[in-house]
């Protein structure tokens, strides 16, 4: 985490996502193995917004509306997926086994939207949540 997020969050916030960011250094890696496949996970691509490599992050799905798949983020902002996609928003999105191109922008987190998830999508904001935010991916023909 920059110096710069770093200094947005107050100690009990950056004790608590330094924990949370150990599990998911643990969670991640067997995870990306499924996901895009599990249909409640999604893989997202991102481009680093410092080093323009390719980042692979799996999340859980949100409720899918034609060409648009709505992903939330537990730690809003300051997860660095979210900070990637906003340098760069054109990802990639691996959704039932497929990869498809796609648009992602950042939208200020909605309950109405929220009450669409699965209970396992809806239970990460509740439980680890900060500052959580949804993320609006257009997938591209």
């Amino acid at each position: 985490m920059s110096s710069e997020s770093a200094s947005v969050l107050e100690e009990p916030q950056r004790r608590r996502r330094s924990r949370h960011r150990i599990f998911w250094n643990i969670v991640n890696p067997p995870t990306r193995r499924l996901a895009g496949f599990a249909p409640w996970w999604v893989l997202l691509e991102t481009k680093g917004r410092r080093t323009g490599t390719s980042r692979t992050t799996p999340l859980a799905r949100g409720p899918v509306d034609g060409d648009v798949v709505w992903l939330n983020s537990v730690h809003g902002r300051h997860a660095h997926w979210v900070r990637n996609l906003e340098a760069t928003p054109e990802v990639r999105i691996k959704l039932s086994g497929r990869w498809h191109h796609a648009h992602a922008t950042v939208h200020e987190y909605d309950e109405a939207i929220v009450r669409r998830f699965n209970a396992y999508a809806r239970s990460g904001p509740r439980t680890l949540g900060i500052d959580p935010v949804l993320v609006r991916v257009d997938l591209r023909p």
